[in-house]
């Protein structure tokens, strides 16, 4: 009977587990090429649509997928000096909320801002497990035309998985600057490279170090097939957008919890800009999120990123 068995054993460890491998990971190649085939292309036209139009659309949108709180809509708010229009983009389980405090600060130099809201966000967390990343980056197209429509040069800004979105805009888009904050371009939990797998036997996971002061603006889960249209941004970024028109400002934390930021350096070194700069955080807590006030470096952020409009701004004008 032992024999038998140890035959049995041998026979699955060798010649069949080998087989279930082999054609998971072929259906798993195959479904990472169909999942990528969305090839993203620059926003159709809507110059002949004014502003506050774009505006409205956007904000019936958010209401359409049931956005409740006013700090998860969209926000527009017109700048005195129409010389300048900045787009902020949120990052992945965060809403328009995280880049009010970066608007507000932004607005006193007189510069319009848009901060978006990507599908998905600022509702339910299952909702983002409906929408992909060209999903995403089309949602864009609404602040990106709003302010271009109104100003004569258009600044994208982006946070985490926004900061990969930015540089498509950028990329793809008109834009006088691009400004990637702790840009998700490596992860460092080990496990987001399994996402591909993970995200068929799980759909939502609980985070261990949510802060419950935020919510109703971050959520409190990770939607797995939502991470998974972030594993493909990245995906999509490290193979597509690699020599860029536009100036880059990369504003990266070396004690981020999140991104790797050796990893987003080599990134960083590598691709090709008409001219790029990159501005270190030190420090120890919360450097994930740059732009909310509980983080000791935001003012010196806040300060980076205007610094470097203010010198791009110049450099056009």
């Amino acid at each position: 009977m032992s024999i038998y068995t140890n035959k049995k054993k041998t026979i699955f460890r060798w010649f069949i587990l080998p087989w279930i491998i082999g054609l998971l990971l072929i259906f798993l190649a195959v479904g990472l090429v169909t999942d990528m085939d969305k090839k993203l292309k620059p926003f159709v036209a809507l110059d002949n649509v004014s502003s506050d139009e774009l505006y409205q659309l956007d904000l019936k949108r958010s209401y359409a997928e049931g956005v409740k709180l006013d700090e998860n809509l969209p926000l527009y708010t017109k700048g005195n000096d129409k010389s300048v229009g900045i787009l902020l983009i949120h990052g992945f389980t965060g809403s328009p909320y995280e880049m009010h405090e970066l608007s507000a600060y932004l607005n006193k130099f007189g510069y319009s801002t848009y901060s978006v809201r990507l599908p998905g966000s600022g509702t339910a967390p299952e909702n983002l497990n409906e929408f992909s990343y060209a999903d995403w980056y089309e949602s864009l197209k609404f602040g990106y035309y709003a302010l271009k429509n109104s100003s004569d040069q258009v600044f994208v800004v982006g946070q985490s998985l926004g900061g990969l979105l930015a540089s498509a805009v950028g990329y793809y888009n008109e834009v006088s600057g691009i400004i990637m904050l702790n840009p998700a371009i490596k992860i460092k939990d080990w496990r987001f490279r399994f996402i591909p797998l993970i995200k068929f036997f799980n759909n939502i996971s609980k985070k261990s170090d949510f802060d419950a002061n935020y919510a109703g603006y971050f959520y409190d889960v990770w939607p797995m097939k939502g991470m998974y249209q972030l594993y493909l941004t990245q995906k999509y970024v490290k193979k597509n957008l690699y020599d860029y028109d536009s100036p880059i400002f990369l504003v990266q934390a070396k004690e981020d919890e999140v991104v790797d930021y050796r990893g987003v350096l080599r990134y960083f070194k590598n691709i090709k800009a008409k001219d790029k700069k990159k501005f270190l955080v030190e420090g120890k807590e919360d450097m994930h999120v740059l732009t909310l006030s509980k983080n000791s470096k935001q003012q010196l952020v806040f300060n980076a990123i205007s610094n470097w409009i203010k010198e791009k701004s110049n450099v056009r004008q």
